[in-house]
C-alpha cells in the first residue's frame, strides 16, 4: 500500500458530534504533516460498501459506534486487544496490509494515569463494549477486582466472561448496589452518562473519583452529582485525547508502542484544541 497517502477519516452514526477531526488535525499541525482528516456518516448497513469504496484512498480509519464490532469480521489482521475484546476502533497499515487495533484501553489508562488515579476497587457502570475496554485498561494497571453495576445481569454475561478472562475478579450487581464497599473509582460507560435507573452507593461521591466516558452535553448528570465532591471528575474527552494519540502512532508508524517525536507537544496541542487546557 502506498505510504504517500495522507488522508484519514472517522466513521460512525451519528458522527457530527465527533471530536476526532479536531484532535487529529491539531496533532498533524504540530507534527508538520499535510494530512487531511474528516468525519463520514456511516452506519452498520453501509459499512461494508463504504470500506470497499474508500479504503484505497485512506492512510488510516477511526471507528466509533456502532461500527466497532461490525468491522471485526471485515479485516482479517487484528491484534490481541481486538481478539480479546471483539471490538476495534482503528484500521491502519500494518506490515502485511490493513490491520485492526483498539486504542480505547490506552485512552482510559492514559487519562487515569495523567491524573494520578491508581484505583484498587473500581465500580464500572454498564457492561457493553466500552466496559470491556475499561476492564482491559484496569487489568493492565494492576487492578485485580471490579464491581459491575448493570441494568440486566443476564445481558452482562459476555462482558463478565471477557473481564474474568483478563484475570479480574468480577462481582455483578443489578440496578442497585446491595453491599458496603468503598470504591475509589466509578467509571460510567453508559451512553450520554445516563445513570438515573442505577442506584449508585451514596458514599461513592465522597470516596471515589468519577470517570464518565460521556463528553457531549457536559457536565453529565453523574458529574453534577460529584459537584461538591473532593474527588476528581474526568470527562470522556480525556479518554478521547489519549486514545487518539495512540491511534496517530498507528497511522504514522504502523504500531502503537513507540512514541511520536515531540509527543508531549502534540498531546498539549490536542488538549488545547478541545478545551482541556487553557488556550483552546
Amino acid at each position: 500500500m502506498p505510504t504517500a497517502r495522507t488522508h484519514a477519516e472517522v466513521w460512525g452514526s451519528p458522527i457530527a458530534h465527533s471530536l476526532s477531526p479536531t484532535l487529529h488535525r491539531a496533532a498533524y499541525d504540530v507534527l508538520g504533516l499535510d494530512w487531511s482528516y474528516v468525519a463520514r456518516e456511516v452506519d452498520s448497513a453501509d459499512l461494508r460498501n463504504a470500506w470497499v469504496e474508500h479504503q484505497e484512498s485512506l492512510r488510516g480509519l477511526s471507528l466509533t459506534m456502532p461500527l466497532k464490532e461490525d468491522i471485526v469480521g471485515m479485516v482479517e489482521s487484528q491484534d490481541e486487544v481486538v481478539t480479546t475484546l471483539g471490538v476495534a476502533n482503528t484500521i491502519y497499515v500494518g506490515p502485511d496490509g490493513w490491520a485492526l487495533s483498539n486504542t480505547d484501553p490506552w485512552g482510559i489508562s492514559g487519562a487515569l494515569s495523567e491524573h494520578g488515579i491508581a484505583p484498587q476497587r473500581p465500580l464500572i457502570l454498564g457492561a457493553g463494549a466500552t466496559a470491556k475496554a475499561v476492564g482491559f485498561a484496569l487489568a493492565g494497571m494492576g487492578v485485580s477486582q471490579v464491581d459491575l453495576l448493570v441494568r440486566s445481569a443476564p445481558r452482562a454475561k459476555e462482558c463478565v466472561t471477557t473481564l474474568r478472562g483478563l484475570g479480574l475478579e468480577v462481582a455483578v450487581w443489578e440496578k442497585a448496589f446491595a453491599a458496603e464497599a468503598e470504591h475509589d473509582l466509578v467509571v460510567s460507560t453508559l451512553p450520554g452518562g445516563v445513570a438515573s435507573d442505577l442506584e449508585i452507593p451514596e458514599s461513592a461521591a465522597a470516596t471515589a473519583a468519577l470517570f464518565d466516558v460521556a463528553y457531549a452535553n457536559w457536565p453529565s448528570s453523574l458529574a453534577l452529582r460529584w459537584e461538591k465532591s473532593p474527588q476528581q471528575v474526568l470527562s470522556g474527552t480525556w479518554m478521547l485525547v489519549h486514545q487518539a494519540i495512540r491511534q496517530i502512532r498507528f497511522f504514522l508508524l504502523g504500531g502503537g508502542n513507540v512514541a511520536l517525536e515531540g509527543e508531549a507537544e502534540v498531546l498539549h496541542a490536542m488538549k488545547k484544541a478541545v478545551g482541556l487546557v487553557p488556550g483552546g
